[in-house]
């Protein structure tokens, strides 16, 4: 008999936690911190407890956002029964990973708590025992008693190299589909239902586990990646935005590659328009360009005109003058956060009078107070609000599955048993899609209990 628990995510977007197991095997799906918690709300420390004390064979990373990954280097070695805990996730998810946590490491003004957190976390990932690379379309087996035959699918998302999940449990034949998060309107996205199909062979699936992040976003527009480069050239080509300042995640690779395209497009001074990065986002645009990038169907990735910051004051030889210099010469497009480098930056060419225009390419919830206070954030907040809002633009794209997204999922996997929705706050909106009968496969009951038995 298999059964599903959602230990998290039946009411709530971020930190979801699914196990599905038999008789002698459990496997979990995503293993996050919690989202827009306080220390007093978090459940973060019963879910730590729940699997310190629970069977389980394997974990299986759908990707690295911190809502799904944000608490694995508190996964025990071993579980309750002694069985090593073996970690699955995608090669260039990890290289992100370690990226992230090496550069962390090194800051001296963290405290020696939260280095041993990167520690811990950079051990789990060069540990090959432990954390084991999955690729697209090849099964693996991530228990020992063999119950559970897994197949990952490669899914578009707001972080590259993110997995959907077709998992068998050969025990008694029972498909079960976990999406994880995933959306149609990037670049990676066109062909999903092609290639689920595919990789189903013809299998029937008796349950879907999918996400339903934008289901309680209804209102929010969705544009595609395209869609966002062509706008974004559109403001950069103006004379006034020659100096352009961008907010957006760092390891959001479609995003960035859509606005650095934007700024490549554009020629001032007989060079082409730069695109500048930190010294560790610099690490995930080189990762990206040397595996994304070097796929020929994916050459927008290749993010070739992209320069390290130097310090301000540098002459660099290569360029005749310092950087500023430069960027002041043939234009910029420059990822900024709310550090004292970039405020300075930013500030140097407010002094020379230029008024640089602001391009907000992140969801609305981290930078308005009054609409979102729970997930506001003070220092993203404040550098948005701060900026003259007559230069400044929101232009953004959602990383999520919209609702006409989730309803092709549901009739191209087409479950005969169940409609399981997480990663929601608005589960009672998926009866409303139009799926036909397959609305009366959502289990009564199932959001209050996050258990179901595959039937």
């Amino acid at each position: 008999m298999t059964t599903i628990k959602v230990h998290r995510g039946t009411d709530c977007i971020g930190g979801t936690i699914t196990e599905i197991y038999n008789e002698t095997s459990h496997i979990f799906i995503d293993f996050g911190s919690e989202l827009s918690s306080g220390s007093e709300e978090s459940t973060d420390e019963d879910m730590i407890d729940m699997i310190n004390r629970n069977a389980c064979d394997a974990v299986l990373f759908t990707h690295y956002h911190g809502d799904h990954i944000g608490l694995m280097d508190k996964i025990p070695i071993n579980d309750i029964r002694g069985r090593k805990i073996r970690l699955y996730m995608g090669k260039v998810a990890a290289s992100v990973l370690k990226n992230i946590h090496s550069y962390l490491l090194k800051l001296d003004d963290i405290p020696e708590e939260e280095k041993e957190e990167h520690r811990r976390y950079l051990d789990l990932l060069k540990d090959p025992d432990r954390c084991i690379y999955i690729e697209d379309g090849k099964p693996f087996y991530p228990d020992s008693e063999k119950q559970f035959k897994i197949t990952p699918v490669l899914v578009d998302h707001s972080a590259y190299d993110a997995y959907l999940y077709i998992i068998e449990s050969l025990s008694d034949g029972k498909v079960i589909v976990h999406t994880g998060d995933f959306r149609t309107h990037g670049r990676l996205g066109k062909d999903l239902f092609e290639r689920i199909e595919r990789a189903l062979d013809g299998r029937q699936v008796d349950v879907l586990i999918t996400e339903g992040t934008m289901m309680s976003r209804m209102e929010e527009r969705v544009i595609t990646e395209e869609q966002l480069q062509a706008r974004a050239y559109e403001y950069l080509k103006l004379p006034e935005n020659k100096y352009a300042c961008l907010i957006c995640s760092s390891t959001n690779m479609e995003s960035l590659a859509s606005f650095a395209n934007a700024a490549f497009d554009i020629i001032d001074n007989g060079e082409y328009r730069g695109f500048y990065v930190n010294s560790y986002v610099k690490l995930q645009t080189d990762l990206f360009a040397r595996t994304a990038g070097n796929n020929r169907k994916n050459k927008e990735f290749g993010f070739w005109k992209t320069n390290r910051l130097e310090r301000m004051g540098w002459f660099n030889p290569a360029l005749g003058m310092t950087q500023l210099e430069y960027m002041e010469k043939h234009g910029f497009l420059m990822l900024i956060g709310t550090s004292k480098g970039y405020m300075d930056r930013i500030d140097h060419f407010r002094k020379k009078g230029y008024d640089p225009l602001l391009i907000y390419a992140m969801w609305e919830g981290y930078v308005n107070k009054d609409k979102y206070p729970d997930t506001y954030r003070s220092d993203i907040g404040g550098l948005y609000n701060s900026w003259p809002k007559e230069r400044r633009i929101d232009l953004h794209t959602s990383g999520h599955a919209t609702a006409s997204d989730i309803e092709k999922m549901i009739l191209t996997v087409k479950p005969h048993s169940a409609i399981l929705p997480i990663h929601t706050e608005n589960p009672d909106a998926f009866r409303h899609l139009n799926i036909g009968g397959y609305s009366d496969l959502i289990p009564d009951g199932f959001t209050q209990s996050g258990i179901y038995v595959v039937k």
